[in-house]
């Protein structure tokens, strides 16, 4: 037996050494054996001449060896291998669409180094020539459906398209709609609408008038606006919605045969469910499930076009109050769930022991899938509440998408900004997502594909970038902190620390001064604008320990001026970000802390005299806490406790001190219930007789507030010693 297992290790090792170096360079040409060629299967060609030249320079007289690519029928439209045989050729064969074309491209990535970072910016290696290992690559995607965004605002420019297809993504989250063969391009979602989709079906517009018993039944009434102005929920029980639904969705797949999904999903935030006895009755049937009514309502309409478009999954969403999945039914085999990881904590893996919300994400899709056989995941992998406020962890998602694979989700969409973005992370996140959406198993732990983007992008000091990505990983993989969500951290983590934000400023001024290139420079700018940021947000304790020789307002001016050389950014985005900058100054002189701060909502937002800005703590309890530059004697405390919106009741204590230690009460603990007359729900206390404090401390628990799972303990404004109450208070509620 040992002689058998020595036989095939010296098979193998000669095997190896007659096809295991092959020589790339001018000699190598492009040979096609391929008849009937499709559009992207001459784009491969055309690619792999253009950048073999780009490469080793101009082809030479005599070619005596070649890249040849070859039609597969019997591979799926993705699936490609990369060979050599003995006469020192390489062999690409591949499926239709795309095998083909992802072979070519995947071969000059991964195999001859080019990289395609952003849609405007590629690194080619420029070399005689180029020696590539034995060659037996099978190249099968990870996930069916690898949405990344690549351009902003809805755009889907033959540019945008071409990266996509170069970092073998499959769609884009702008215009999905818009198809380029040439790159073998595909709808992978019908028309109208790329998610939210039935309220763009079944319109208000076209059928409240004559059939408002498609709407949510409210408090006696049909509506298409619940109470909060949010896009009402339909009353899914209603069979002939279902019939409405497939007859306007079979309009738009009469157009679009070829799709795999058609979203008839909830609106955003839907929180107005029917009332109505049988939408009642069904989700106390299914463990009272709000979920339910969308399985039901999916199998009525799948089951009506089933035949017609046998490719074709409806698509419904598990999100907010629908998460959770139903008891006691099961989806047809044609309607998919996509589900998302709306509030989920990303600081550490989904997966990571720690994560306790992740872990409960992991145990609902393991339930969603006894339910509904196929599933999609929408993740969140940028803070869109805050763009420019730093991720922990930009490597975590590997972790992630390895967890996605094993449980087998068919498909993946990581929300996060284009590449043309200036949010934290941006150009170099959407570039790595898609690498790991194709295979998260490849990349081992992210670090080399870091390194090189950092490298061949931001110039000569890109090791310092790489350095700086890597300092608040490794501070938040030791501190193991995890309370960090869409809107940002909650409470207070190391890498967010002063000293840690002194670090990475001074890492990225070493990459700024290593280079002189103003193109280099400009990337540096923008780069470095997230750091900039965390200094004006924690301006007194960086500047305790670390000279910035500026002041709140000078580095004001200097983001400002960032703000402005971004000629890429989408004014409204960068619109959101000057406003939110523009107040820090003011908030560095307020003396306030708390027991947990939900992304940029600072405590000192309840103390700067702006109704409109707000502490948050991200907790369904917590404390806000100001201290007077001098003690004060205190006899009125007006506190600003939230915006109605059907708020039922919560508690609250308020708690004074002379030295931060130790407390008194100011306001013993009471249940406060809101006047829903009014917008904010506000509170006002006149104390029994004067009391000095120079520490303000109010605490809020036991919130609730009716049909809204957000129950955080937040404080809008707090008043000591007015007058009278202010008359913004007085607003009336809509």
């Amino acid at each position: 037996m040992n002689m058998k297992f020595l036989f095939l290790a010296l098979f193998m090792f000669a095997l190896n050494i007659c096809y295991g170096a092959f020589i790339m360079d001018n000699a190598c040409n492009v040979k096609c054996e391929i008849k009937g060629l499709i559009p992207a299967e001459q784009t491969a060609i055309e690619e792999l001449t253009t950048y073999l030249e780009k490469i080793f320079g101009k082809a030479a007289a005599k070619n005596n060896k070649s890249i040849i690519l070859r039609h597969n029928p019997k591979f799926g439209k993705e699936e490609f291998t990369i060979s050599g045989d003995k006469s020192g050729n390489i062999i690409i064969s591949g499926g239709r669409p795309r095998g083909v074309l992802y072979g070519t491209y995947y071969f000059l990535d991964r195999k001859l180094g080019v990289k395609w970072l952003t849609p405007d910016f590629e690194y080619v290696p420029h070399t005689k020539s180029i020696k590539i290992d034995r060659l037996d690559y099978h190249g099968k995607p990870a996930f069916a459906a690898r949405i990344i965004s690549a351009e902003q605002h809805g755009k889907y420019s033959e540019n945008g398209t071409r990266w996509l297809a170069r970092n073998l993504a499959n769609s884009n989250w702008g215009n999905v709609f818009t198809v380029y063969e040439k790159y073998g391009d595909e709808r992978i979602f019908s028309p109208p609408a790329k998610c939210h989709g039935l309220f763009q079906i079944v319109t208000p517009a076209k059928y409240f008038k004559s059939h408002p018993e498609f709407w949510a039944l409210q408090n006696g009434k049909r509506t298409h606006r619940d109470k909060r102005g949010l896009m009402a929920d339909y009353c899914l029980t209603n069979e002939k919605l279902a019939e409405v639904t497939a007859k306007e969705c079979r309009t738009f797949l009469k157009k679009n045969p070829e799709v795999l999904y058609i979203s008839i999903q909830e609106g955003d935030h839907t929180r107005g469910y029917c009332d109505c006895a049988p939408c009642k009755k069904l989700v106390k049937e299914c463990g009272n499930r709000e979920s339910a009514r969308w399985v039901l309502f999916a199998n009525r309409v799948g089951k009506i076009l089933k035949n017609e478009f046998p490719g074709v999954q409806f698509l419904i969403f598990a999100y907010d109050a629908s998460r959770k999945p139903p008891k006691n039914i099961k989806a047809e085999d044609n309607v998919c769930v996509q589900i998302c990881a709306w509030q989920n904590r990303r600081g550490v893996p989904y997966a990571h022991p720690k994560n306790i919300l992740g872990n409960e994400l992991i145990a609902q899709i393991k339930e969603w899938q006894k339910v509904c056989k196929n599933i999609l995941f929408w993740d969140y992998t940028y803070t869109f509440g805050d763009r420019m406020i730093q991720s922990p962890d930009l490597l975590l998602n590997i972790d992630n998408f390895r967890t996605f694979h094993e449980l087998g989700i068919n498909g993946i969409y990581p929300e996060n900004g284009p590449p043309q973005d200036n949010s934290f992370g941006i150009p170099f996140k959407p570039w790595f997502l898609a690498r790991i959406l194709w295979n998260p198993y490849e990349c081992g732990n992210g670090e080399a594909d870091e390194k090189v983007f950092c490298e061949k992008y931001y110039g000569k000091g890109g090791h310092y970038v790489a350095q700086y990505y890597k300092l608040l990983r490794d501070t938040n993989r030791k501190q193991q902190f995890m309370n960090f969500h869409t809107g940002g951290s909650i409470g207070s983590p190391d890498f967010e620390s002063a000293p840690i934000t002194v670090k990475a400023f001074q890492l990225l001024q070493k990459a700024k001064a290593a280079d002189s290139d103003p193109v280099i420079r400009h990337r540096l700018r923008l780069l470095t604008m997230p750091v900039k940021y965390q200094i004006l947000r924690d301006y007194v304790n960086v500047s305790k320990i670390y000279d910035l020789k500026m002041t709140p307002e000078e580095l004001l001016k200097d983001i400002l001026a960032d703000v402005a050389a971004d000629k890429v950014t989408h004014w409204q985005i960068k619109k959101t970000f000057t406003d939110r900058l523009k107040i820090l100054p003011r908030l560095a002189k307020i003396k306030a802390k708390a027991s947990s701060i939900n992304g940029s909502n600072f405590p000192a937002k309840a103390y700067d005299g702006d109704i409109k800005n707000v502490w948050h703590s991200g907790m369904s309890e917590g404390w806000c806490q100001i201290e007077f530059d001098e003690p004060k004697m205190l006899h009125r405390i007006i506190s600003v406790q939230g915006i109605t919106r059907g708020a039922e009741r919560y508690d609250y204590e308020i708690q004074g001190s002379m030295d931060g230690k130790t407390w008194y009460k100011l306001v013993h603990k009471r249940r406060h219930y809101s006047k829903k007359e009014w917008l904010y729900t506000w509170t006002d206390d006149k104390l029994a007789k004067p009391v000095k404090a120079k520490f303000v401390r109010t605490y809020r628990s036991e919130i609730f507030f009716n049909g809204n799972t957000n129950n955080d303990a937040v404080l809008y404004e707090q008043y000591f010693n007015p007058e009278d109450v202010p008359q913004v208070l007085y607003t009336k509620a809509k």
